[in-house]
């Protein structure tokens, strides 16, 4: 006979927004980084970034909020945000009105390289690979800011290098989580939490 309580938590279990959130962030990182590179051209960036970057990441976000998720509402909704003003860069930049110098490209980028920062201590308490995966997002943002700064493409390159890296880090996590979710398997180690906390259950 089925617990009634173990009933009642099957009938209220929902999706994890995680899933698409990580989903975004990889594929919207990996198209970003690699036009960076030179490897593509910037036009992909335009539409991946605003759309797997942007609304993909937020909609994991406003998804978080309902299931009382706090840490995961303000991660997605910062990076989702930050994916659709990319594209507006871009944009102007190819329209030639409302141009963003690269200055303030740095700026913004050194922002959110803070904001990843100040988000990695919270992410310690849910596993080993989420902090890193902050940490190397800060560390990608800022030497993309001091890239655009110096106008030392050699420094970007290299920050890009490291956000290509948190993006494998990040779909390492999306492996486990997808996994752990649908097959109720353990399939890839994350690692025990850095500091103690009240981490979400599925982390």
């Amino acid at each position: 006979m089925v617990d009634s309580s173990t009933e009642a938590r099957a009938r209220a279990r929902t999706a994890d927004p995680g899933l698409i959130g990580l989903l975004g962030f990889v594929i919207a990182t990996m198209t970003a980084q690699l036009a960076h590179l030179g490897v593509q051209d910037e036009h992909p960036v335009f539409w991946v970034g605003a759309v797997f970057g942007g609304v993909v990441q937020v909609t994991a976000g406003m998804l978080s909020y309902f299931i009382g998720d706090d840490f995961h509402f303000i991660v997605y909704n910062a990076f989702g945000w930050y994916w659709i003003v990319v594209p507006g860069f871009l944009l102007g930049e190819e329209l030639g009105f409302f141009e963003v110098t690269s200055v303030a490209r740095g700026l913004f980028a050194l922002t959110f390289a803070i904001l990843a920062l100040a988000f990695a201590p919270a992410g310690a308490v849910h596993n080993t690979v989420l902090p890193i995966t902050l940490l190397c997002v800060s560390a990608g943002l800022t030497l993309q800011a001091i890239g655009a700064f110096a106008g030392a493409p050699g420094i970007a390159a290299v920050g890009s290098y490291v956000l290509i890296a948190a993006s494998a880090l990040a779909a390492y996590m999306l492996v486990e989580k997808f996994y752990w979710r649908t097959m109720g398997r353990r399939v890839v180690p994350l690692g025990r939490p850095w500091v103690r906390g009240n981490p979400d259950p599925e982390s």
